[in-house]
């Protein structure tokens, strides 16, 4: 009697145990059809969040890609009045041997050039404004209207003085650049190569922040700007500076803005240098003019390639 009794006990046991068991699964079991129930509400919510984000960020997609085109077409016109104030064939109407090579950051650049007649004399100029892009592109269109300013005023010298002219340049920069307020001065201007060549073989120099190179002879020497620039500085202002350069027949004349020696590339990443830009033009000076500006354009897109350009990149050269 008592096993019988042990045995009935055991199995009312195990039912209770079961059925608390059921009973537990049975509770977690809805709970989590509960749950499951709410977290297909919250992800159904989620998808139509996404949805609705996936459709603003193609609408704004469109309107950036449309001004993105607005902005570049704007620039590319931009370029179109650029070339047209210094345009690279007006130069062979003044020299007959020269080459011009430029790479541009930007649709528009920060560097000018410009070659007229003045009386006896054939004029080049090279010049770097500060910046590039949009910044240096506005520069640019200062830093023609400040050179046909001083120019024309001087257009029937007939000894002319460069460092007259660069002169007057700075104080039309300056002035242009002027605000009412003498702590708001905009403190940019340009770096400039002046070159006044006349018909017996005279080279009149001036340089804001820029040299030239004479290869001549099979020798090649720097001539050194004044360490001022065209418009605002933080340093004292002296006068600029000519300098007579005496140019055989045959000699070439290079300039150069001095982003190229700044500018890091090559095998070891360092800078081209001055050490490099001089060895380049004593190796392609003997060559023709057009063999000279492939050799510049290889030597630098080669420099640059896989590297960041820091600034516009221009050489220029002249065969006296």
């Amino acid at each position: 009697m008592e096993t019988i009794l042990t045995y009935t006990i055991i199995a009312i046991s195990i039912i209770v145990v079961a059925s608390i068991w059921i009973l537990k699964y049975r509770s977690k079991n809805m709970e989590l059809q509960h749950t499951k129930s709410d977290n297909v509400h919250i992800i159904d919510g989620l998808n139509a969040k996404i949805a609705d984000l996936e459709t603003n960020i193609k609408t704004e997609s469109e309107r950036c890609t449309i001004a993105n085109k607005e902005n570049t077409s704007s620039i590319r016109y931009a370029q179109r009045i650029q070339r047209a104030a210094f345009p690279q064939k007006e130069i062979g109407r003044v020299f007959d041997d020269y080459f011009i090579f430029t790479k541009s950051i930007d649709i528009v650049t920060g560097d000018f050039f410009k070659a007229v007649k003045v009386k006896n004399y054939k004029i080049f100029v090279l010049a770097d404004c500060a910046g590039h892009g949009i910044p240096g592109a506005f520069l640019t269109m200062l830093g023609l209207s400040a050179l046909k300013e001083s120019l024309t005023k001087h257009f029937n010298d007939n000894d002319i003085n460069l460092a007259q002219i660069l002169d007057e340049m700075r104080q039309f920069v300056k002035t242009s650049l002027k605000s009412n307020n003498s702590n708001s001065n905009i403190y940019d201007g340009m770096n400039l190569t002046l070159c006044a060549f006349d018909s017996n073989g005279e080279i009149r120099f001036a340089g804001a922040n820029q040299n030239v190179y004479l290869y001549s002879n099979g020798a090649l020497q720097a001539f050194n700007g004044d360490k001022m620039p065209i418009g605002w500085s933080f340093k004292n202002e002296n006068p600029f500076t000519q300098t007579i350069i005496q140019a055989p027949k045959g000699s070439m004349l290079y300039l150069t803005t001095d982003s190229l020696q700044s500018q890091f590339g090559g095998p070891n990443n360092v800078k081209f240098s001055t050490k490099r830009l001089t060895a380049m033009f004593k190796d392609i000076a003997p060559l023709p003019i057009q063999d000279q500006k492939k050799n510049v354009s290889s030597i630098v897109n080669n420099w640059v390639e896989g590297y960041t350009q820091v600034d516009d990149l221009t050489v220029a050269g002249v065969r006296i």
